[in-house]
């Protein structure tokens, strides 16, 4: 019965303005039964009033029926209900993970994700100095192109891996390959005042390696100095897969555009540690999908209409922990047809799914009309631990804690979504909490927590 109760209260919402009252909805100088039965007959004859939204929530349904009646058994006194959602910072402690398995079986769709299936026959070194950079051991295969510290790598071998040191200000790394490559990244910092510090134009695999005991740091310039047709969208992009290992530290800042972005699928794995900022796109932005296998993954987003991972297609996140905070509000667009929208921030995007079976995510969101995740079709939270966090006004779109378009379900681990000022779970389809957990709460739609 408790969990038909909550169904209801989740999905029983009329849309209406968003101003304060008190609970006086029938404006008699008295909160009482009457403004109850007043509140009811709003929602049974779709006829709503800004009065009848007594928790504030902008939408008036059974919630404000049940704040009422706790003002009323309360004297008036809603003290009880005010809502302090957790706390949400970014984490850089150590985190602790399984035993990775690496697939050794060349049928597996995933087998070819892993760097250490290859074998890796030849090895080029590039090292940054300031205004120039250096190349050494590149076979003739491998044709290299230095201009200052700008080096563009035209590639036909095979297998090849290169190892980047130094440090420039005014430089870059180009690939133009015909096969998949490994750029391992040994203690680096680059900064492209120009555009993307690392760019790969081959559609094949770039397997990203930060060498353990390194720290490693890309930057981007505010404007992008395009090549022709070529896509540049971000400090690290790519046209093909972004295979991302290595126990090392990777600290990507965007002033211009997305921070790592691929025409292709990103892929994470345990060990890494990285650090997105961006001032001007998403963090992680992919086609394909993203799959967040581990790691310990922290971001701060700041670009209005901004996401921390924003994907064409499916999120998925099996294990490591990420933390995005998200500072930035709506962004106002104009469609082909000329017409005026809005895309409010979100700490995760995705068209397709969102699927989370294990790991950490967590997200806080603060500008105005911010959305923690949204997703546009049917998504599934089993395991691991979500905890999001949106503290935004609607100005011109509602905040969310958690969105979906389609139906949601929940099934494992523990579930915390909280926004004091919108839903904290909005879903239009089908919203399934399967049997088995040890507690549920919903708060006036304003705070939902669901444990396994």
């Amino acid at each position: 019965m408790k969990r038909i109760f909550l169904l209801l209260i989740l999905t029983l919402s009329l849309a209406v303005g968003a101003e304060a009252r008190t609970g006086d909805v029938n404006g008699d100088g008295e909160v009482n039964i009457s403004d109850v039965n007043a509140v009811i007959d709003m929602i049974l004859s779709d006829d709503t009033d800004n009065a009848g939204d007594v928790n504030h929530d902008g939408e008036v349904n059974i919630s404000d029926v049940n704040a009422l009646i706790d003002i009323i058994l309360n004297g008036g006194n809603d003290d009880e209900d005010e809502i302090i959602p957790k706390e949400i910072e970014l984490d850089y402690s150590s985190l602790v993970e399984p035993a990775e398995v690496i697939p050794d079986d060349e049928d597996a769709l995933d087998y070819g994700d892993y760097v250490e299936n290859t074998s890796w026959a030849t090895t080029v070194r590039i090292t940054f100095d300031g205004e120039t950079a250096t190349v050494t051991g590149n076979p003739s295969s491998v044709l290299v192109n230095v201009d200052g510290a700008h080096v563009t790598v035209t590639n036909a071998a095979k297998r090849v891996r290169f190892i980047v040191t130094g440090t420039t200000e005014n430089g870059s790394l180009k690939f133009y390959s015909e096969r998949k490559f490994q750029l391992q990244l040994n203690g680096v910092d680059i900064t492209n005042p120009h555009g993307a510090a690392v760019n790969n134009q081959c559609g094949k695999s770039l397997y990203l390696v930060m060498n353990e005991g390194t720290v490693n740091t890309l930057r981007d310039g505010q404007e992008y100095v395009m090549v022709g047709e070529e896509d540049q969208k971000g400090a690290i992009f790519s046209e093909g897969q972004i295979l991302v290992s290595g126990k090392g530290q990777l600290n990507v800042y965007s002033v211009g555009k997305h921070c790592m972005a691929s025409d292709d699928y990103i892929f994470v794995r345990p060990g890494c540690q990285l650090y997105f900022n961006s001032t001007s796109g998403h963090g992680i932005k992919a086609k394909d999908y993203i799959h967040i296998k581990g790691g310990v993954i922290n971001m701060e987003i700041a670009a209005d209409g901004a996401k921390g991972m924003n994907c064409d297609s499916l999120i998925c996140i099996t294990g490591g922990r990420t933390t995005i905070i998200n500072t930035g509000t709506s962004r106002a667009e104009v469609d082909s047809l000329g017409n005026e929208t809005s895309t409010g921030a979100a700490g995760v995007k995705c068209d397709y799914n969102l699927v989370m079976t294990g790991g950490t995510l967590n997200i806080k969101c603060t500008g105005n009309d911010a959305k923690g995740i949204n997703a546009a079709q049917p998504s599934t939270f089993g395991g691991g631990e979500l905890n999001v966090v949106v503290t935004g006004q609607e100005t011109t779109v509602a905040p969310k804690g958690v969105k979906c378009d389609t139906d949601f379900t929940i099934s494992g681990g523990s579930f915390y979504s909280c926004s004091p000022n919108g839903k904290a779970l909005d879903v239009d389809g089908t919203l399934t909490i399967a049997d088995g957990y040890t507690s549920i709460n919903n708060k006036d739609e304003r705070l939902v927590e669901v444990v396994y």
